[in-house]
């Protein structure tokens, strides 16, 4: 029963939406993850195939084609999941919209697992991807820093850093 339009289910079927949001987005996650496993299986095979080819010929490709190629796949994958992790945070509310207050303040650092290969801001050391690290958000793009040195102290009198 209905009391000021109070209704105590509500948040119940609230809960059981978010819940079917989330299994579906971690579905459709896991395809994703399949099939790009598969497209990359599909990009080694030709890749060794036509290397294979090249030295049949008595030909060699040079090695800094090699790496520019390995490098622009490696960038346009990174752009795909960046681009994912965008979305995601659209949908969470997680980006503001201009003129209202920030959720998190601007020198907010989260601790999380990397979703790609970085570089730790403060160290140099190389951040590979599943490996928890700190990320800040800035507009120039993600700062990174590995678990050793950690989120920088917040500047004197700001509170919200991780």
């Amino acid at each position: 029963m209905t009391h000021c339009g109070h209704d105590p289910h509500r948040r119940d079927d609230m809960g059981a939406a978010a819940e079917e949001f989330a299994r579906r987005v971690a579905r459709d996650a896991s395809r994703f993850g399949e099939r790009l496993a598969e497209h990359a299986g599909e990009f080694a095979r030709h890749f060794s195939r036509e290397w294979r080819a090249q030295r049949r010929h008595g030909l060699a490709w040079d090695p800094s084609d090699v790496r520019a190629v390995l490098r622009d796949v490696r960038t346009l994958l990174s752009d795909v999941v960046d681009g994912v992790d965008e979305l995601i945070d659209r949908m969470l509310g997680r980006e503001p919209t201009p003129g209202t207050p920030r959720e998190d303040p601007p020198d907010a650092w989260v601790r999380v697992v990397a979703g790609r290969d970085a570089t730790c801001a403060a160290c140099g050391r190389h951040v590979g991807a599943g490996e928890e690290c700190h990320l800040h958000r800035r507009p120039e793009g993600p700062e990174f820093r590995c678990r050793d040195c950690g989120a920088p102290p917040p500047p004197s009198g700001a509170t919200g850093s991780v």
